[in-house]
Parts: C-alpha cells; sequence; structure tokens
C-alpha cells in the first residue's frame, strides 16, 4: 500500500511496511527483502552544496571520553620482487578481522528493495548492481531506505561513482527512521571527500563531521570503493577501503533502523553511482 502526503515544502512517498528481525543478530533473516520505505524530497534548506569544510561554529568534536572501537587500520606496503611497494591486505580492515559477514546484498537479481523512480531520482537494479542517479535538481536529496534493520553493526557498500565532478555526493544511510525523517548518513563526494550527518524531519541535515579528505585512503571516481560505517551505540568509525578515515560520537539516534541509499548531485545532472554489495556484520 502506497500513501503520499505533501508537507510543506518536500513530497514524501511512502511504500508499506513489514516486520524485520535482523537487528544486532549475525543470522540472516529470509524476510530482509520484505520492508521498505521510499523518500524523495525537494531541494533541502541547503540553497548550496554541503560545505566541503567544518565551520568553526560547527565543529563537533568526539568527547575524550568516548570509548572508539578497538580499531586503528594503518597502512602497510610489501616489496614485491621487482622491488615495486605494493599494499597488503590491512588485519586491521573490519571485513577481514570480524570474518564472514552475517548478510549479504549482492543485487544480482533482475530487481531489488531498493528499486525507485521519480522525476529527482532513480534507484534501478541491472546487470548486477544498483544503479542510482541523480536527475532533476542540483542538491535535491533523494534517498531509499530498505532492511537490514540495524543498530550496532558494521555496514559495508561496494560503491563506483561516474560521471561526476567536485561535490556531486553519495551516502550510506543507517538507523532511519520507519516514516524515513530521520537517518545517519556517510557521504562521500566525487572529489575525494567524507562527511557524516544526521538527516532530521523536515530535511534538515544535521553536520557532525563536516567533509574532509578521506586521508589516509586513496579515493576517487570510476573505479570500486568500499564505504563502511562502524557503529556502535553512539559512538561511530569511518572507513574506505578498509583503511579507518575518521570517527565521531553522536547521542541523537541510539534505536536500530533501516539501511539504504542517498544522492544528491551539486555540479554534475545525471550522476550515477553503482552500488555492487551491500553487507553487514555483528560487532563485539
Amino acid at each position: 500500500m502506497k500513501r503520499l502526503t505533501t508537507i510543506a515544502c518536500f513530497l514524501l512517498l511512502l511504500s508499506g511496511l513489514a516486520a524485520c528481525t535482523p537487528a544486532e543478530t549475525a543470522q540472516p533473516d529470509d524476510n530482509l527483502v520484505s520492508t521498505q520505505v521510499a523518500i524523495i524530497l525537494t531541494e533541502t534548506a541547503l540553497a548550496e552544496p554541503i560545505e566541503t569544510e567544518l565551520p568553526p561554529t560547527e565543529t563537533v568534536v568526539p568527547s575524550p571520553t568516548t570509548t572508539e572501537p578497538a580499531i586503528e587500520p594503518t597502512p602497510t606496503e610489501t616489496p614485491t620482487a621487482s622491488a615495486t611497494p605494493t599494499p597488503t591486505e590491512d588485519q586491521n580492515d573490519p571485513a577481514l578481522l570480524l570474518g564472514a559477514p552475517a548478510w549479504t546484498y549482492d543485487f544480482s537479481a533482475n530487481s531489488s528493495p531498493w528499486d525507485f523512480d521519480s522525476d529527482q531520482a532513480s534507484f534501478n537494479t541491472n546487470n548486477g548492481k544498483l544503479n542510482i542517479t541523480a536527475k532533476a535538481n542540483a542538491n535535491w536529496h533523494s534517498w531509499y531506505v530498505s532492511s537490514p534493520r540495524l543498530k550496532n553493526a558494521y555496514v559495508e557498500a561496494v560503491i563506483e561513482m561516474t560521471n561526476c565532478a567536485g561535490a556531486d555526493r553519495f551516502g550510506l544511510a543507517v538507523r532511519s527512521s520507519s516514516d524515513g525523517q530521520r537517518f545517519y548518513f556517510m557521504g562521500v563526494t566525487c572529489e575525494g571527500k567524507w562527511g557524516f550527518f544526521r538527516m532530521e524531519p523536515d530535511v534538515n541535515i544535521q553536520q557532525i563531521v563536516g567533509f574532509k579528505s578521506a586521508e589516509p585512503a586513496t579515493f576517487g571516481p570510476n573505479q570500486p570503493h568500499r564505504i563502511g560505517i562502524w557503529m556502535k551505540d553512539t559512538n561511530f568509525t569511518f572507513y574506505i577501503d578498509g583503511q579507518e578515515v575518521g570517527s565521531a560520537s553522536d547521542s541523537k539516534i541510539t534505536v536500530d533502523g533501516y539501511t539504504g541509499f542517498l544522492v544528491a548531485f551539486a555540479n554534475t545532472p545525471g550522476f550515477t553511482v553503482h552500488v555492487d554489495d551491500l553487507r553487514y556484520w555483528g560487532v563485539p
């Protein structure tokens, strides 16, 4: 059942919900694909792209008493026979540290729970990927959330950004409310920056960590990257290609919620992100 409600300056499209159980367990649920929420919004209060630098008045510093996950990846290199350095597997990479994922969705079918289309964005599964395209208005944030429903977990998506420039951005959304109006998202931009934000009702985007360079990871368009969020209670650690790029603390959303994807373009109408895999692990 679908319900259409117009509120102020944005359009909310909400599809029917069904129960789902994989909150913090390490067991997959056969009904994961039964729950989905689609949200497409008008232009947000951000008339311009999200700032790529953190304004002094909005700086968020994790509390000195915050306990972050005991993971501090460091890049290592080992010489080959030709003495050319090549990266080795980082044993602090969560995907290696945690073993086999509790659940994986590889988008190999002809459709997925995230399929959706509107004038502003499309979420379409084909050729083994979920293809997400921002179509019409610059800085119009579109997102789609579905199962799994998680609180404490390491969540990772394999993505590739194409046909993009500058602040064109993708977001991995977690802990979404049932109405899809509140959630966290880790954003990454075409120019190689990442940030962490909290979406509030009425498309009120709260900056927790402003966009910054994804060091030490090397991030760029037209190549696959793993985007990951380690979330444990109020603590969050962020990874690109298995390397930690930052952390944050926020206590506004402390319950489990749906998982999904966000897209917006700043420079390139038709900006497209291909999602190859979505997976999660339980965390200690």
